[in-house]
Order: structure tokens, then C-alpha cells, then sequence
């Protein structure tokens, strides 16, 4: 985020900026958060919805992009905490709206809420 930019205004520069697309009528679907407790530091993502873009896909320096089925989204590699289990629910199904990954026992842990 930019010095006194809103949330959903730098959702849609970063989503131009990294994929050439301009993107409108966002809804925000959920959140994903990570703490830790022994650095007691916590850290909130906003997430993002919406089938109103326009302009012509790109890839950027932050990597390739493409277009892709629903069912041949698992046979791709992900973005960490994204996979069907964990961040896909949020974006998928109304009844679930936030991704908690806390930290315990040395390893990383989630829940759906």
C-alpha cells in the first residue's frame, strides 16, 4: 500500500501493476492473517473478488501469469497457504471468510473461520 491509499484502491493498482488488468466491483470475500506468538507481531491480507476486469494479460516481474481451468488449478504449483484446503475456501464458499495461520510447536498451523 501506498501513504494514504485505501485498501481496495491499492488492490487494484497492485492487480494492474503485476497482471496488466484493470479490475473493478471488488468484493471483499475475507481475510487471511498470520501471528506469532513468540514475536508477537500479526499480519492481515485482504482478499479480493471480482469478474469485472478489463485489458489484456501480462506477466510482470513478480512472474508469469496465466489463465487456467478451476480443475487444472491443483496441477499447478501455488502460492504458499493457497491450496484447495486453505486459502480457495475464502474465495469459493460464503460461509467461510477468514484464514487464521497461527504458529505452535515450531510449525505453522491454520484454521477456517
Amino acid at each position: 500500500m501506498e501513504p494514504n491509499e485505501p485498501f481496495v484502491s491499492s488492490a487494484i493498482r497492485e492487480v494492474f501493476e503485476e497482471t496488466g488488468l484493470t479490475v473493478s466491483d471488488l468484493q471483499l470475500c475475507g481475510i487471511k492473517q498470520f501471528t506469532h506468538s513468540e514475536e508477537l507481531y500479526r499480519y492481515i491480507v485482504f482478499l479480493y473478488r471480482t469478474s469485472t476486469f478489463s485489458g489484456d494479460l501480462c506477466s510482470s516481474d513478480e512472474g508469469e501469469v496465466f489463465w487456467l481451468e478451476r480443475s487444472e488449478l491443483m496441477q499447478h504449483s501455488l502460492a504458499d497457504g493457497f491450496a484447495e484446503i486453505e486459502m480457495l475456501p475464502i474465495f469459493e464458499d460464503d460461509q467461510v471468510s477468514e484464514l487464521y495461520f497461527y504458529h505452535e510447536d515450531n510449525d505453522w498451523h491454520y484454521n477456517h473461520l
